[in-house]
C-alpha cells in the first residue's frame, strides 16, 4: 500500500512549527507572503495602535522582538485541520518550561502555498477551565 505524502498545506504549517521550534527567523518567515498580514492579539502589547500587520518585514520585525523576549519559546502542535488551501492550528505555546498559551492559529495560504492571512486566537485550554471551575 502507497504512503500519502503531506499535501503543500501541511509542508507549510509543518515548516512554520518547525522554524519557531528551531529559533530560525529565515525558516518562519519564508512561510510567509510578501503581502501577508498578521492579527494577534498580542501585536497591541508591542504595537499599541494595531492588531494587524501588513507585509512580511513588518511581520519579521515583530517575531524577531518575540524570539527576543522569549529565547526559550516551543510550539507543540495539538491538531491540524486542512479545507483547501485554508488551515485550522492547534498548539501550545511554551514562553518558558513552566509557562503555556493555548492557541490556535487560522492560516490562509496563496496559490505558491505561502501564508497570506494569519489569525491568532489565545485562550485557556478546557483542563484550566475546569481547574478555575472547581469549588473548594
Amino acid at each position: 500500500m502507497e504512503k500519502k505524502g503531506k499535501s503543500p498545506v501541511q509542508e507549510t504549517v509543518d515548516k512554520w512549527i518547525e522554524g519557531w521550534n528551531e529559533h530560525d527567523i529565515q525558516k518562519i518567515m519564508e512561510c510567509y507572503a510578501d503581502t501577508a498580514e498578521l492579527y494577534d492579539p498580542k501585536i497591541k502589547e508591542i504595537y499599541p495602535e494595531t492588531l494587524t500587520l501588513v507585509g512580511k518585514e513588518n511581520i519579521k520585525k515583530y517575531y524577531e522582538i518575540i524570539l527576543k523576549v522569549f529565547p526559550q519559546i516551543k510550539i507543540q502542535p495539538l491538531g491540524l485541520w486542512i479545507k483547501g488551501h485554508d488551515a485550522l492550528l492547534e498548539y501550545y505555546i511554551y514562553t518558558s518550561e513552566d509557562a503555556k498559551a493555548d492557541v490556535i492559529s487560522k492560516f490562509y495560504l496563496n496559490k505558491e502555498y505561502q501564508i497570506q492571512g494569519h489569525f491568532i486566537y489565545y485562550g485557556l485550554s478546557y483542563k484550566e477551565v475546569k481547574e478555575e471551575n472547581k469549588t473548594e
